[in-house]
């Protein structure tokens, strides 16, 4: 089962992201055809191409479970910089 809320990308290795972006996780979908689990997310960061707009992702189930670890119900508090 995996649990609602915020994840941090963990593998920089075969990803054209960089670590450490955080995505909300949204829910399962199954494939029709191939009955696939697939997660569905959604970035959270604005990219430029992307005009403002939610973008709704989705990645196989077990991509997933190797690439993002569990935050948390809500985004981190930020670290206090000075």
């Amino acid at each position: 089962m995996i649990r609602f809320g915020v994840y941090r990308k963990k593998d920089t290795v075969s990803s054209d992201r960089p670590q450490g972006f955080l995505y909300q996780f949204l829910g399962m979908a199954r494939n029709h055809y191939t009955n696939e689990q697939i997660v569905v997310y959604i970035p959270l960061r604005i990219e430029p191409e992307w005009a403002g707009t939610i973008r709704l992702c989705w990645m196989p189930r077990g991509d997933w479970d190797q690439k993002f670890e569990y935050i948390g119900e809500g985004l981190p508090t930020p670290v206090n910089r000075q």
